[in-house]
């Protein structure tokens, strides 16, 4: 074995120094992000658990292959001096300065709403030289210990970071892009309900949006990627009720699968925390009422109809009256303006907000609802409600744990530059 060892050596000394800096991999440098200090939209958060979160997506992000967080230190006296953590704004000035004062290229942005027991986290990526959010991610987590804090940051930065950049998801729904706007939200007929008013301005940023709800078949996918069990549940909370006589889906020898004739049906018996999870998963969120409703009408192109696609029920949507009381195969009907189907009809679909029962007054941007609160939105009629119930404006709310034979949801993913 001796001259083997010592020829190797000697082999090396042959080839040239080009040759073996050839050979070498240089790493790509990691992307910097500066991660700002949660603001808290509503709720008690204590210092100690602000500080637990933030430290905890430093070490996240720090963890996750071709990324870098930047430590508290000197970030804190940038975001001070420009005022831009007490807004909570993105502000262009304000971000190129936080960029060139630290070096960094994103921006780690939270905001956190306290549920209870529990913690909301909203959490974006900010490109420092576009200015553009390159990504958004949520999660749901316990107030304590630090131990589920930490997990839970683990899983939004997963979510976050690892969607935008290694992560790739099969069989997600086909996207419509759709150019932000202004709208006038709310109903101005003579057929409103009280929920409907006021009738305000809305500003949105571009987004996308599925052209159909989630399929059933599409959302196995996900049961089976985060091996979900036959109790449905993930992260502490309940997903389905596949168990119900008129469920669509089945768990079958330890894999989901969508019943025969049924996988391109929309996925219903799924809870808040179902679509909620879902559409975390994609790298995306649900849409807020403001967004389902800018987009059902049809965004920029949108006529003003009674019904997403146009006024005429029997041509744009599943309803009591031509549905035989059942659900149907997404994309049946005729398409709104932005070749979105089924937002009028077949299920109701989950938004991301809180109900509240009336509007608020003057000019929005952005909104996301009320702050807090015991139901979450539904939008958009279902299969077994009457026309009148069917309209673009027509609001109604359930449980974030309940679920039915109506209910469903679709895909919200940021706009893509």
């Amino acid at each position: 074995m001796r001259p083997i060892l010592l020829l190797l050596p000697l082999a090396c000394t042959l080839m040239s120094g080009a040759t073996l800096q050839a050979q070498e991999v240089q790493p790509k440098p990691a992307k910097k992000v500066a991660v700002l200090e949660p603001a808290v939209t509503s709720g008690d958060v204590t210092a100690m658990q602000k500080e637990i979160i933030r430290s905890a997506l430093e070490e996240a992000i720090t963890n996750t292959y071709g990324y870098e967080a930047f430590t508290r230190t000197n970030i804190d006296a940038i975001v001070n001096e420009i005022s831009f953590q007490q807004s909570g704004l993105v502000d262009e000035d304000q971000r190129k300065r936080i960029g060139v004062m630290s070096g960094a290229e994103y921006i780690c942005l939270s905001k956190l709403i306290v549920e209870g027991e529990e913690i909301y986290i909203t959490c974006s990526l900010i490109e420092v030289e576009s200015g553009r959010i390159s990504h958004t991610a949520n999660e749901l987590i316990p107030s304590t210990p630090r131990t589920a804090i930490l997990e839970g940051c683990k899983r939004l930065t997963q979510k976050l970071i690892g969607s935008n950049t290694t992560i790739v998801r099969d069989n997600l729904p086909e996207m419509v892009q759709i150019t932000g706007g202004v709208f006038t939200m709310g109903c101005q007929k003579d057929d409103c309900e009280r929920d409907e008013k006021p009738v305000h301005s809305v500003s949105l940023d571009g987004f996308r949006l599925s052209k159909s709800e989630v399929t059933n078949g599409q959302y196995v996918t996900f049961l089976n990627d985060r091996k979900v069990r036959a109790n449905g549940l993930y992260s502490g909370n309940k997903l389905l009720e596949w168990l119900a006589s008129d469920a669509q889906v089945e768990f079958v020898d330890g894999v989901w699968r969508a019943k025969s004739g049924y996988e391109s049906y929309p996925m219903v018996h799924v809870t808040w925390y179902g679509a909620y999870e879902y559409c975390s998963w994609a790298g995306g969120r649900l849409p807020t009422e403001s967004e389902w409703e800018y987009a059902a009408r049809g965004g920029s192109k949108g006529g003003g109809s009674r019904y997403a696609g146009g006024n005429t029920g029997d041509n744009v949507m599943w309803f009591a009256e031509n549905s035989n009381m059942r659900s149907h195969a997404v994309a049946a009907k005729q398409p709104n303006e932005l070749n979105l189907y089924d937002m009028s009809g077949n299920v109701r679909e989950w938004c991301a907000d809180w109900w509240s029962e009336a509007y608020p007054e003057g000019e929005q941007v952005n909104p996301t609802g009320a702050p807090t609160g015991s139901f979450r939105v539904l939008r958009g009629g279902a299969w077994n409600y009457d026309a009148l119930s069917c309209r673009i404006t027509f609001r109604d709310y359930y449980t974030p744990s309940g679920s039915g034979n109506n209910v469903g949801f679709r895909l919200w993913l940021p706009e893509d530059n």
